[in-house]
């Protein structure tokens, strides 16, 4: 269930300060413990927020760490401090469940109604992301019909640069269109 407004933006203004707050912390101890604080606080909203950091967040980020952590090790000859990459690790999936739960949460077009602007902003930001969301579920069917066996990794790398000309030139198109709609409306 949704927060009300006047919720939702505490809500939010709480969970600004706790990404910033989250972003100081360098013990992992502390980063864990958190992890699991949060998770009691939005249990319900819990397991979707844990699968959606598994997703995206933590892919993405352990690649990050192991890019870093060989340049240091092969590169510059010095062994790595683990502790600083267990608690970039930590941080960065606390700060992404923490975000996935809250946004599960909260009315974000009641709570930003007061701000036309944040509302505009957020109208064209949802906008880009559906209008990015086909675009890549349709690239991928485009891709598996044109190919006798699934698609691979490096399939996909391969057809990488037409599809980024299109994420481009679509992103452009949509955001012509929200704000030729906007205005039209009188935003």
């Amino acid at each position: 269930m949704k927060l009300g407004p006047r919720a939702s933006r505490l809500l939010l203004a709480a969970w600004f300060a706790a990404c910033f707050v989250f972003s100081a912390i360098t013990d992992p101890i502390w980063l864990a413990a958190l992890q699991i604080a949060i998770a009691l606080v939005f249990w319900k909203q819990a397991p979707a927020a844990a699968r959606r950091t598994a997703l995206s967040a933590v892919p993405l980020t352990l690649f990050l760490i192991l890019a870093s952590w060989g340049w240091v090790r092969f590169v510059a000859h010095q062994t790595p401090d683990l502790r600083a990459y267990a608690a970039l690790a930590l941080r960065a999936s606390l700060i992404a469940f923490t975000s996935f739960a809250v946004l599960a949460r909260v009315d974000l077009l009641a709570a930003l109604a007061p701000w036309p602007t944040l509302m505009r902003l957020l109208v064209i930001i949802l906008g880009q992301v559906h209008a990015l969301r086909l675009l890549v579920s349709e690239s991928l069917l485009g891709l598996r019909s044109r190919l006798p066996r699934k698609p691979r990794a490096l399939d996909v790398v391969r057809d990488a640069g037409g599809l980024t000309a299109t994420l481009l030139t679509l992103a452009s198109k949509n955001a012509r269109d929200i704000s030729d709609a906007m205005r039209s409306r009188g935003f």
